[in-house]
């Protein structure tokens, strides 16, 4: 009977994981499309993020578009864009894609979301690291 309750008890474990890994799923957000950030179409990236800290930015596509000089693809899914202030002056916008991680900052920002840095040296902490909302 014991034997009975506690393989009652390891299925009824088995299948809430994989129930809330099956939710997780549903979560994730879409890919970056390279083919499509290259070309100039940064729709699957633009939005609204938020850091750790309740601080929010928006990347608005067609902003982006009129401020751009170049993208880089740094590696899969790590892109860089150089883009212009509105005086002239210029900041980079790095963006990580899903399961990328952020150099320096490994497991300390939710791989599960696409991920943004906007500024000129490169994150010089978690907090300057923003994820997409939905």
């Amino acid at each position: 009977m014991k034997k009975i309750g506690i393989s009652l008890l390891v299925l009824t474990v088995l299948i809430g994981c994989s129930k809330k890994a099956e939710n997780l799923e549903n979560k994730i957000e879409p890919e970056l499309d390279h083919e499509e950030i290259m070309a100039g179409d940064f729709s699957s990236f633009a939005g609204v993020y938020v850091n750790s800290e309740g601080m929010i930015i928006v990347l608005d596509e067609e902003d982006i578009e009129r401020k751009l000089m170049e993208v880089m693809d740094i590696d899969d899914g790590h892109y860089y864009l150089n883009v212009k202030t509105d005086d002239g002056f210029g900041y980079g916008i790095e963006v990580y894609g899903i399961g990328v991680e952020v150099p320096e900052y490994e497991g300390l920002t939710d791989i599960t979301k696409i991920r943004v840095y906007r500024g000129q040296a490169g994150p010089m902490s978690v907090e300057e690291i923003f994820n997409k909302q939905k």
